[in-house]
């Protein structure tokens, strides 16, 4: 291995490489020397490893010359759309342009294209020919088969033969990246790195076909999965089932005379690697270049991730098939020693914002049976029952706050991270401790639904889970003398989900005393089970038949019965309640959603609806409504930037 060299920021002009680079990353996202930046993250784990590094940043996908400013890259480049697919990232829910984005200087929106690893992909090859193009990050890793465009609502193919690059990396990219420079350095062929786990490659016209054996699962071909919801959904399925790195096989699917082949995944890094890898010399803040503020920088700032990953496997969440469904956890050894480093540092006010991951109290939560997770093709750990071998102890993520929290020049340490509430109701010294000192006001927890037949669609615990935990953490805030309360997220339009259903969960809001500010709009995102459920008409694990929503204006009136509550949204309750045939649930008694009065559309006549119109945003993947503008403008981008990786 070189030695490696270390600078405050990657270079990302010619005078700051002060020499040709081994390898250039391009981004859709503005440059933040962070680890929650997963091109930041790639980047210091190249260069740790001997490498010399430059970033491309955002660059104008029309000009050649964009893609020159750092020169000729010895290795390859590496080409990212950034930390979210750049679909979700740009439209809502709607389909509608996005008025900011969180990732850009001065939330600018116009500062990347649609599908940006595409034209990011023609650029470089157009700007250095020969030079390979490897394209990852979670646009390529969602797309990397046959998926589902809700923006054009369209099947498309594999984003690798689109782009027509050489090779496609999948998931949490850092083991396949080395592997790939140290053999490319070594000067071998970009082709002969066609065998590494977590890659993808295409079959050329002269090249020889594509694997054959007990090992290669063999998919529907595209034009197949184009008529047959079937065949999508077996390309589906195949993509979790293959996702254990200890049994996952290869998967081929033909693209016309050519075949896409997804290898085996790589192996998730081990606590070291993720100590590591978290602990190399980020300088914490945007590339001095920018002159104006990166809005999602402002929710990381004084965050430590702790953990990646997560086991419960939500219908609708990329989580899964992204980072995997096994947690990776860092020591507490490591996690500590950054938060010492961060009470050193100029301007900090004594305040850890959070101190979690994707899903906070999963903290070294693991398979406790190895052979069991060797074998293992479940899709989730917690449902539709806990797995026996699952481990569920808090004690490490309680010893760690505890721990963070007693570290000189520390005051206050929160947890704003996704908690999983089906497990924190199964530790009431968690939740008593939880209650007592990390929450910040507010604790956000996503039951989803109240329905079970929504929930089992969803993949989500069932309602009176989230009822014990909320009583937990009420008893908890009394003992310990606190106001703080839950923020719960409910979720509209999701497959499995109709009138039914969404009359259920209004009612179950009302009888509880919910009364939300934010909701989700589910949004068909790629590669999700929730995604092919809504393109095929059918669960791809169970293969039966589910509800699906479709239109704007069924999307809406789901929308405003999760308003029940709100003056302003009773037109809308009413005018769903009557199209629907549930006239009943309109009156004055306990069993009503909402009083007599006036009927009409949201769609139609949106300026009725007044000072609580609903705005639109992002979280997780999914759209977010929010009840209004100032909610919006100060809650934005920390939703926005909870999907970095």
């Amino acid at each position: 291995m070189r030695t490696p060299t270390h600078s405050p920021y990657l270079p990302m002009t010619a005078d700051e490489a002060g020499g040709p680079l081994d390898i250039v990353l391009v981004t859709g996202d503005a440059y933040v020397d962070h680890p929650s930046w997963g091109v930041a993250a790639i980047g210091r784990w190249l260069e740790a490893h001997g490498y010399r590094v430059g970033v491309i940043a955002q660059p104008d996908h029309e000009d050649v010359e964009a893609f020159r400013v750092l020169g000729r890259p010895r290795l390859f480049f590496g080409v990212t759309a950034g930390n979210m697919d750049s679909m979700v990232n740009r439209f809502t829910a709607s389909r509608r342009l996005r008025s900011k984005d969180a990732y850009s200087p001065g939330g600018d929106p116009s500062r990347r294209p649609d599908r940006a690893t595409i034209p990011y992909t023609a650029k470089c090859k157009q700007a250095f020919s020969g030079v390979p193009v490897v394209i990852g990050g979670i646009e390529a890793s969602l797309r990397r088969l046959v998926h589902y465009d809700f923006w054009q609502d369209k099947i498309r193919g594999s984003i690798l033969l689109d782009a027509k690059a050489d090779l496609l990396v999948y998931g949490m990219a850092e083991l396949a990246v080395v592997e790939i420079a140290r053999r490319l350095d070594a000067g071998l062929p970009i082709h002969e790195c066609r065998d590494i786990p977590g890659t993808a490659w295409a079959t050329g016209g002269k090249e020889a076909p594509p694997p054959e054996g007990p090992r290669v699962v063999h998919l529907p071909p595209l034009e197949q999965c184009r008529d047959s919801g079937d065949a999508f959904n077996t390309v589906t399925r195949a993509m979790y089932r293959e996702s254990n790195p200890a049994n996952g096989r290869a998967l081929v699917q033909a693209h016309g005379a050519r075949s896409v082949v997804q290898n085996p995944p790589m192996r998730m890094l081990t606590t070291e690697e993720m100590d590591r890898l978290h602990e190399l010399p980020y300088a914490g803040d945007a590339h001095p270049c920018y002159r104006e503020p990166i809005p999602a920088l402002a929710s990381m700032k004084g965050s430590i991730a702790v953990n990646r990953g997560c086991s419960g496997g939500c219908s609708f969440c990329a989580l899964t098939i992204h980072q995997g469904k096994d947690v990776v956890s860092r020591s507490s050894e490591s996690v500590l020693r950054e938060i010492e480093a961060m009470t050193t540092k100029r301007g900090f006010d004594g305040v850890i914002t959070d101190l979690g991951g994707p899903t906070a109290n999963m903290y070294h939560m693991r398979c406790t049976d190895e052979v069991a997770g060797a074998a293992c093709r479940r899709v989730s750990c917690l449902h539709p029952t806990r797995c026996k071998h699952y481990g569920t102890d808090h004690k490490p993520y309680l010893g760690l706050l505890r721990a963070a929290r007693a570290i000189p020049g520390v005051r206050r340490v929160y947890v704003n991270s996704g908690i999983r509430y089906d497990l924190a109701a199964l530790d009431p010294e968690f939740v008593e401790e939880l209650a007592a000192h990390h929450v910040q006001g507010q604790l956000s927890v996503a039951p989803e639904h109240a329905s079970p037949a929504a929930l089992a669609a969803m993949k989500k615990p069932e309602i009176q889970y989230f009822d014990a935990f909320m009583e937990r953490f009420r008893a908890a805030n009394d003992k310990a003398g606190r106001s703080s309360f839950v923020v719960p997220y409910f979720q509209c339009a999701h497959p499995g989900v109709g009138p039914q259903e969404t009359i259920e969960l209004a009612l179950y809001m009302k009888r509880v005393g919910l009364k939300p500010r934010q909701v989700q709009m589910f949004m068909p995102t790629p590669g999700t089970l929730a995604t092919a459920m809504y393109v095929t008409g059918m669960d791809p694990m169970t293969r039966q038949p589910i509800h699906v929503t479709r239109g704007d204006r069924e999307r809406a009136r789901q929308r405003a019965l999760l308003f029940w509550w709100s003056r302003d949204a009773w037109p809308n309750v009413r005018e769903a309640l009557i199209a629907w045939g549930y006239e009943r649930y309109i009156g004055r008694g306990p069993e009503h959603i909402v009083p007599p009065g006036p009927a009409w559309g949201s769609w139609k006549d949106r300026s009725r609806a007044g000072k609580g119109s609903i705005r639109f945003d992002t979280h997780m993947g999914m759209q977010v409504e929010r009840a209004s503008a100032e909610e919006e403008a100060e809650q934005a981008w920390e939703a926005v930037a909870g999907q970095a990786t």
